[in-house]
């Protein structure tokens, strides 16, 4: 049986929950360790203490997002961001929100699982928002084989986001999860 701090809340307070990453979940996307399948990572990597879950669903509208933060949760990957955490319990640092006010996040080098990570993060996100429209950016962000081929390619994939009529809503919110990747 799940905690309080790892259940769903009711459904008059679920478009308004919102999640954070505890340390284990900020350590996953760089280690993979539990080697969440696509959707789940890209949930993961949205999931930043602000957006509520309202936001994320328009982020991810395909996709159960119920499920997949359930899967998260049982993970210990994220938690409630409103829940208080209970004096002196078992739950340790690690379930703490990691957010950018009280956490530093260290920059580690853009090795090749991340550039793979933030590349299919803007192609999925194009091919959502974008529709046919992406086919063209696809193809370059496909060919994209270093960070120093990356930055051009995010600021063109943000500004036909931002530009889109679906995207515009939602490319900012994308592109702090790039930055995150990026860390």
């Amino acid at each position: 049986m799940l905690n309080k701090l790892t259940t769903m809340p009711s459904s008059a307070n679920k478009l308004n929950a919102i999640y954070c990453k505890t340390a284990v979940g900020e350590n996953e996307i760089v280690t993979r360790q539990h080697a969440l399948l696509s959707k789940p990572r890209q949930a993961l990597i949205l999931i930043d203490g602000k957006k509520s879950y309202a936001q994320l669903n328009q982020l991810l509208p395909t996709i159960e997002l119920d499920r997949l933060i359930n899967e998260l949760l049982q993970l210990g990957l994220i938690r409630d961001a409103n829940a208080t955490l209970p004096p002196q319990s078992s739950v340790t640092n690690h379930a703490n929100c990691i957010t950018a006010n009280n956490t530093k996040a260290s920059t580690i080098p853009l090795d090749i699982e991340r550039l793979n990570t933030i590349k299919q993060l803007m192609i999925d996100s194009s091919k959502t928002l974008l529709g046919i429209f992406a086919n063209t950016l696809i193809e370059k962000i496909n060919t994209i084989d270093d960070a120093a081929q990356l930055s051009p390619a995010i600021a063109q994939w943000n500004l036909s986001l931002r530009e889109s009529k679906n995207g515009q809503l939602h490319a900012e919110q994308y592109l702090e999860a790039i930055k995150s990747l990026m860390k």
